[in-house]
């Protein structure tokens, strides 16, 4: 069966990320998962200012923009460090050559980066192109810095357009994107269809958005076990980079924070009488 260790209630405390270089419109954040180095793209303070402005002068309901995507949050660590820890029931890792992450709401893209550092190949999803653009650059920087190429692609897509076909994968992340009710609601939709799809785990990974509560909820509306619902709290870091005043509090160095990360694989999935004929428990064949 999957391994549902806790890695982060075991291992040794997080390193807190550091500023490793700077450039036009950008910076440099390095990230220590345990025994992984690496580095991803934020944008720097002239950027968030553009994204905060273009945000501030359009409909609210359009939500077009969005300056959140462009910086490094604390629950991508903590679930980076999980996702790259992943092992089977024959105790191999879960990511490796063959297997698919796919990352939701990906803004500096960590998660994808860790996967496709330790052989996994992963798509990087965010609904706003600007994220998607530092994490190419990234990508190509820890690739060339670690020796090999990682096989990171990335994609526009938007979690709440319930047209939109999720994409196939064996393990599906997101990393604090619960900002709005909504966007928790549509995220756990999200999860339970990868789940009955054939996705072996998700781990999502919150710093008590306003979104949690929403998102819980649907998980058990939608066939979710309630004792699975539940986030456990391990220890993060906030990144110690600069930020408009809008997007957070801008930071002279890291922080430490708690940061919430849930896992869930099919055998937490218990029909009720709705969304599927004859009810009954949908059980996880690598349990068996």
């Amino acid at each position: 069966m999957l391994s549902v260790l806790w890695l982060s209630a075991l291992a040794p405390p997080l390193t807190p990320p550091r500023v490793s270089g700077r450039g036009a419109g950008w910076v440099e954040v390095a990230v220590q998962l345990d025994e992984v180095s690496l580095t991803v793209l934020e944008g720097d303070v002239s950027v968030q200012d553009e994204l905060v402005d273009s945000a501030l002068t359009v409909d609210d309901s359009a939500a077009d923009e969005d300056p959140y995507g462009v910086v490094l949050w604390p629950a991508a660590q903590a679930v980076a460090r999980e996702l790259v820890a992943l092992t089977d029931g024959s105790g191999e890792p879960l990511l490796r050559s063959g297997s698919v992450l796919l990352e939701l709401g990906a803004g500096t893209g960590l998660c994808s980066i860790a996967a496709a550092s330790v052989g996994a190949t992963a798509l990087a999803t965010d609904y706003r192109p600007e994220p998607l653009e530092l994490i190419e650059r990234a990508t190509a920087s820890n690739s060339e810095r670690l020796g090999k190429a990682l096989a990171v692609t990335t994609s526009i897509f938007d979690i709440c357009d319930e047209a939109a076909t999720l994409p196939p994968a064996d393990v599906v992340a997101a990393a604090d994107v619960l900002y709005f009710a909504s966007t928790g609601r549509a995220l756990a939709r999200r999860c339970v269809q990868a789940l009955r799809s054939g996705t072996r785990l998700v781990v999502i990974g919150d710093c008590d958005r306003p979104g949690r509560g929403a998102f819980l909820e649907e998980l058990v509306a939608e066939g979710v076990s309630p004792s699975a619902a539940r986030f456990q709290d391990v220890s993060g870091w906030t990144a110690g980079t600069a930020r408009n005043d809008l997007v957070a509090p801008d930071d002279s160095a890291p922080r430490p924070v708690s940061v919430g990360v849930l896992k869930l694989h099919a055998a937490d999935l218990v029909w009720s009488g709705t969304g599927i004929e004859g009810g009954g428990v949908v059980r996880d064949p690598l349990q068996e």
